[in-house]
């Protein structure tokens, strides 16, 4: 026994000599928030991994899905961070969610950095209250759970007082990966998005659309692919509208027929295919009526000048 301990110290010895640290143990564990099913309540993380110079990495999981409860939900969640541990910076938290349950598929609403005015390298995950979670981790993260029982649910490691949530925050992708940093791609090729894209919107507001931005888009050029356009109007059974009809459409409505009233575009929005269309098909009609003009014009300037040659 005696000359196991001694060749461990000596290799111990020899490791340390060489700059080679030994490898630190999983964390692992499992914890219960206690509390109200509806809410979100705090549990903080330690950033085990700064003391080595790494990020930590953490997954949050349950997969029995009648854990707690019958058909309760399951949740895989893995977190990269490292905390700024009042201003050391490099500081990050990446998130990517995969869960189901009857709550709207969330058991995470959120997550934050709260080092960054105390040395408490600790980081908050908000996470659905009455719920049982397991979790493993490469460093020590020392999960402390705010529910009001094992530990306050309101936490102040500084200057902040934070406290539960009732909802998810607008950066959690609840089944998906959120990051707080940019992302380049340098490649030349096509980049596919199979769903919808929100830009400085909640994705939400996307709706059935592809894309949804908020704010303005700064394009050289765009291009929209278009069924139809408005070259009907000149073919030869065209009904063109008088402008008598055009003025009494114009008093009883106060647009031009055809043409979204200010109420539509409010409601249904602009589609800027079929607008350009229909602002095209007015410029056909209004130089249709400029050219019957032009032939009127003409028509009665010869008369008049029949009229002067017979003085």
């Amino acid at each position: 026994m005696k000359h196991m301990v001694r060749s461990v110290t000596v290799l111990l010895g020899i490791l340390a000599f060489l700059g080679i640290k030994p490898l630190k143990a999983q964390d692992t564990g499992y914890f219960k928030i206690k509390g109200d099913i509806n809410k979100y309540y705090i549990v903080t993380f330690k950033d085990g991994a700064q003391a080595d110079h790494r990020a930590s990495e953490l997954e949050l999981s349950r997969t029995n899905v009648h854990e707690d409860s019958s058909w309760r939900g399951t949740v895989i969640a893995k977190f990269r961070y490292h905390a700024d541990n009042v201003g050391h910076g490099s500081s990050f938290i990446d998130g990517d969610v995969r869960q189901k349950s009857p709550f709207s598929n969330t058991f995470v609403a959120g997550w934050k950095d709260v080092s960054y005015d105390n040395g408490s390298k600790n980081i908050i995950i908000w996470l659905r209250g009455n719920t049982s979670y397991h979790f493993r981790a490469n460093y020590d993260v020392s999960p402390v759970v705010h529910d009001g029982v094992a530990a306050p649910i309101d936490y102040q490691p500084g200057g902040t007082l934070f406290t539960l949530k009732s909802a998810v925050d607008s950066y959690v992708n609840t089944y998906g990966t959120s990051s707080g940093n940019t992302a380049y791609y340098t490649g030349t090729g096509t980049n596919y998005i199979a769903g919808g894209l929100a830009i400085g919107t909640p994705t939400a507001n996307a709706g059935a659309f592809k894309l949804a931005v908020e704010g303005p888009i700064r394009a050289r050029r765009v291009k929209v692919d278009q069924e139809t356009w408005a070259d009907f109007v000149f073919e030869p059974d065209y009904k063109l509208p008088s402008l008598q009809e055009l003025e009494a459409y114009i008093k009883l409505y106060k647009h031009l027929p055809g043409v979204p009233s200010a109420e539509e575009v409010a409601t249904e929005k602009l589609d800027l295919g079929e607008m350009n269309k229909i602002l095209l098909q007015k410029i056909e009609e209004l130089t249709l009526h400029l050219i019957e003009q032009e032939k009127k014009n003409a028509e009665q300037q010869m008369q008049i000048n029949q009229l002067l040659e017979k003085q």
